[in-house]
């Protein structure tokens, strides 16, 4: 039999030794029940930018963490009455939802130098003025109590947006804070005073109270602003509920809307907890449509509504945000861009938000599918069927409630036209798009009206 020459297993490189490291810049004392210390885990930083735990077995006087590795604070847990575990990727996915996505995102690290981190050391960094009631600072500084604002002028928002054309996120541009906003489209959050239309960015960790976007940079998308706010508009005609929105332009146009996940008590901002579907069923924004693996969906999205015992008049408004979408053409209404209000009482649908009209720009891909169909093309009334099916809804009082707005959009979106012309200056391009939605609408609501006839 040959001889056969096996390669020796290359073993795993050593990291430094701890008295080669430093002192620690923190340690965290592990006890037992009875409250006797036995292990104790060290964070070092050996070079700026990089940290290193060393974990620490009393009782074996060694460089290990003990074994079973103990739960942390147990003291603690047999003085509460509820203890609450989560998986560590659960609670990743948690914060990465709070984040922008992609070319944002890598934007936003090119600028504050922090490439190559993982989610927590960008909450860390970022987290100052999060989504939702969560503020998260970096550690040793304590969060300021007193809410500061400085006036933020038209024209050096303007500077800020023709910024981007150098690769300068909005979201960054604001250097007296640091903040976070999920989405894949720039955007930045600040105060607004539509009164008397006065401009403010947050000082610290001061929360915003509206989000301003500026027409999107990519070709395709552009014009966006005057889309977002039409279309919002529209809802609010059309009675569905949404947050109050603006357009403002400081020359160029911005889309401001108000933060449904903010609110003034006493004169002061108070924020408000919120999740979206994807942090609901536990999955990443890179899963938000369904066709990219079929994590999400109406289905699984109104299920997990309903085993949170949410109301039958938010489930209904479920439906009709979904018949919405369709009449208006947004394709891109994933799982992202619904969302639950947290409160003492139990969980309520949030106002609706990022709703537009993507068809116009030429994409007919549904961001979630109705029924088994994942295109506006294949969409029958064996899909509404299906729809209503697939999340416990009647399907005879759905038609028609899908046909009354089928009925209602086209009056709707023209008085919706009408003001907005009245009290905006529209230039040619966006008149161009108006024009566009205009007929996508029309084409949605006689398709909707052939799909409902008796």
């Amino acid at each position: 039999m040959p001889k056969l020459d096996v390669p020796k297993a290359k073993s795993k490189k050593a990291g430094p030794a701890v008295d080669e490291l430093g002192a620690p810049k923190a340690k965290w004392e592990y006890q037992d029940a009875s409250g006797k210390l036995i292990a104790v885990v060290s964070r070092y930083e050996p070079e700026p930018g990089k940290k290193e735990f060393r974990p620490w077995d009393v009782k074996k006087r060694r460089m290990a963490p003990p074994t079973p590795r103990p739960l942390y604070n147990q003291p603690g847990m047999l003085s509460t009455e509820q203890v609450i575990l989560v998986e560590g990727d659960a609670i990743k996915t948690f914060f990465a939802n709070l984040l922008p996505e992609g070319t944002p995102l890598d934007e936003v690290l090119n600028q504050i130098q922090l490439r190559d981190a993982n989610t927590f050391e960008i909450i860390g960094e970022m987290g100052a003025d999060l989504p939702g009631v969560l503020s998260v600072l970096p550690e040793g500084k304590e969060p300021d109590t007193q809410q500061k604002y400085s006036e933020l002028s038209k024209e050096e928002l303007s500077q800020r947006v023709q910024a981007r054309a150098q690769k300068k996120p909005l979201l960054t541009s604001n250097e007296q804070t640091r903040m976070s906003l999920a989405g894949a489209q720039d955007k930045v959050g600040l105060r607004y005073d539509g009164k008397r239309d006065r401009l403010y960015d947050s000082v610290g960790g001061s929360p915003t109270t509206h989000i301003a976007k500026p027409d999107s940079r990519l070709e395709k998308y552009q014009p966006s602003a005057i889309n977002e706010y039409l279309c919002m508009k529209l809802a609010h005609e059309m009675r569905l509920s949404v947050p109050r929105v603006d357009l403002i332009q400081v020359p160029e146009t911005l889309y401001v809307v108000e933060r449904y996940d903010r609110a003034v008590v006493k004169g002061e901002i108070v924020c408000l907890h919120q999740i979206d579907a994807c942090q609901l069923l536990g999955v990443g924004a890179d899963w938000k449509y369904e066709r990219q693996g079929g994590l999400v969906s109406l289905k699984k999205i109104v299920d997990a509504f309903r085993g949170l015992m949410l109301s039958g008049k938010d489930l209904l408004s479920v439906q009709r945000w979904v018949m919405f979408n369709y009449l208006i053409g947004n394709s891109d209404a994933h799982a992202k861009n619904i969302s639950l209000m947290v409160n003492s009482q139990g969980y309520e649908l949030a106002p609706f938000y990022d709703l537009l009209c993507v068809q116009a720009y030429g994409d007919n891909d549904l961001a979630l599918f109705i029924g088994d169909e994942s295109t506006y093309d294949a969409v029958g009334s064996h899909s509404w069927e299906a729809f209503c099916e697939d999340c416990g809804f009647g399907f005879k009082p759905t038609m028609r409630q899908f046909r009354k707005m089928a009925e209602d959009i086209g009056k709707s979106w023209d008085k919706t036209v009408a003001t907005a012309i009245s009290q905006h200056q529209i230039n040619e391009s966006e008149k161009a798009l108006v024009e566009r939605i205009g007929a996508v609408i029309d084409a949605n609501s006689k398709a909707a009206l052939s799909m409902t006839a008796a």
